[in-house]
């Protein structure tokens, strides 16, 4: 998995976010038992995976993550997320590059 994705840490967490369609498909197929996935209902987007704790600041942070890589235009985003399905969701503001920035890994 250290190759596929965009890396970021929050605390214990560990959270990737695909780049592609093909990452996409292989975070999904890599996807450990307890790992969260967030993906976004209605528009184009990565899919992120969410390793560690899940308490709200890190369910909330990966699904910021999941909204800012998105096609999304809108300023709040709707991202559903779950372990087996994603049936389970959240809306969130879209971070600023600066948030970003600060929990990206290299």
């Amino acid at each position: 998995m250290l190759r596929v994705g965009r890396h970021f840490r929050l605390d214990k967490n560990k959270i990737i976010v695909g780049r592609n369609e093909v990452e996409n498909k292989l975070l999904t197929a890599g996807k450990m038992r307890g790992d969260y996935f967030f993906e976004l209902p209605d528009i184009v987007g990565p899919t992120t995976i969410l390793q560690g704790p899940k308490t709200k600041s890190a369910i909330e942070t990966a699904a910021k993550l999941t909204a800012y890589y998105s096609d999304a235009e809108a300023l709040e985003v709707k991202v559903n997320f779950g372990r087996e399905a994603l049936n389970k969701s959240i809306v969130v503001a879209v971070p600023e590059k600066a948030e970003v920035d600060k929990l990206r890994v290299g």
